[in-house]
């Protein structure tokens, strides 16, 4: 396995680099016309989004200095920027499967809302994460000829780092499931608390809808249950797991977001401490981190993997896939094949994961208040709420 580590030096910079705000880079991008600067100026949500640009190509273009996995370049570029996302005017056709589905295809540079920028990184698309909210920026970028992508985030508040989870990934799933994940190129600190992942590109193509991953289900299932079987499965108690899950529950319950009813099972179910099935887990399957190919399919981004009950990727599959009823029926069959000694059974192991993740919401909606995905996250807790239902049914 191939591990790269950047030099101290990188660190020092990307650090500066992340602490300066403002940067030459930004005040080019508000020079591209009379509109952007006068949005720029009355509008903090665009500023804040122009530092963040800033941020991550500056970290970009020290980071190809000094990473052998990545191209690099001295010579200044032109790019477009629109929202989150930064590409060179003309890219590749496979690489816009990099960008975020509603700005796929060509982009108007004459739209007011699309930007110009220069600055000297190799990368054809880079792009902010969805939900970028830490002080310091998290993107991916892509290179075309070079057929690589790296991912650069900081570690998490609580010290966990989504690249060593990433990087731990890599070493069970190519053993157990070759071709379930990318290759990986290269890993290392990026200094000031972030880290990078380089990987081979994947021929393929992101499922996108919830129809795309129905049809794609039983290999999905497959691969994980191959993951599951060879890095073996264990139990555990389910206070052991989540020791504060009633209480969480309870703040759930008193902000009204779910029936009396199924309030009151999970309660139950909470209460009884049963034994949970734990593996390692992928803890993000949703359609857009898994690739269709020729082999198969490949999922993407591992950066929340790490040991869990293995329900956890099939309530996942679950609130992501089409058809409910009969992915219901397959989810059970395929994982729930066995039951845990003294444990819970499928049905409310999945039950009990659905409401695990409710618990997250009232926090979750107060801190995006305001933010333009909030909507979003509402209606996927709406969702939530009638898969949590329909599995406790059964």
């Amino acid at each position: 396995m191939q591990t790269q580590s950047v030099a101290p030096p990188l660190g020092q910079r990307a650090r500066g680099v992340l602490r300066r705000g403002l940067t030459p880079l930004v005040r080019r991008i508000r020079r591209g016309s009379s509109a952007t600067k006068q949005r720029s100026g009355q509008d903090p949500v665009l500023q804040r989004q122009g530092d963040r640009v800033s941020a991550a190509l500056s970290a970009l273009e020290q980071l190809e200095a000094a990473e052998p996995a990545l191209p690099n370049t001295a010579r200044p570029t032109e790019f477009l920027a629109l929202d989150r996302a930064i590409r060179r005017p003309e890219i590749a056709d496979h690489l816009h499967t990099m960008l975020p589905a509603p700005l796929r295809g060509d982009w108007d540079e004459h739209e007011e809302s699309v930007h110009r920028l220069s600055a000297p990184i190799a990368a054809d698309v880079v792009v902010l994460a969805k939900f970028d909210l830490s002080e310091q920026v998290k993107f991916r970028a892509a290179y075309g000829a070079a057929r690589c992508s790296v991912a650069v985030q900081p570690d998490r508040p609580n010290g966990a780092s989504g690249v060593l989870a990433a990087v731990r990934s890599h070493e069970i799933v190519t053993r157990y499931a070759p071709g379930l994940i990318p290759p990986m190129l290269g890993h290392g600190d990026a200094g000031g608390g972030q880290r990078y992942l380089v990987e081979r590109w994947v021929d393929g193509t992101p499922l996108i809808t919830s129809e795309q991953m129905a049809a794609h289900l039983a290999a999905i299932l497959e691969g994980m249950g191959q993951v599951h079987r060879g890095y073996g499965i264990h139990t555990a108690r389910l206070s052991a797991l989540w020791g504060r899950f009633a209480a969480q529950w309870q703040a759930v319950r008193e902000a009204g977001l779910v029936p009396g009813d199924v309030a009151d099972r999970v309660a139950e179910l909470i209460a009884d401490d049963h034994r949970l099935r734990v593996s390692w887990s992928h803890g993000d399957l949703v359609a857009s981190n898994v690739m269709a190919t020729d082999a198969g399919v490949t999922i993407i981004d591992w950066e929340h993997a790490t040991e869990r009950p293995i329900m956890h990727d099939a309530a996942k599959l679950h609130q992501f896939t089409a058809d409910k009823e009969p992915l219901l029926d397959l989810l059970l069959a395929e994982w729930g094949r066995k039951t845990a000694t003294g444990g819970y059974r499928p049905a409310e192991e999945l039950a009990l994961l659905h409401a695990r993740f409710l618990c997250r919401a009232p926090s979750r909606m107060a801190e995006l208040a305001g933010h333009q995905r909030s909507g979003l996250y509402a209606r996927q807790v709406t969702r939530q709420v009638d898969l949590l239902a329909q599995t406790l049914a059964r």
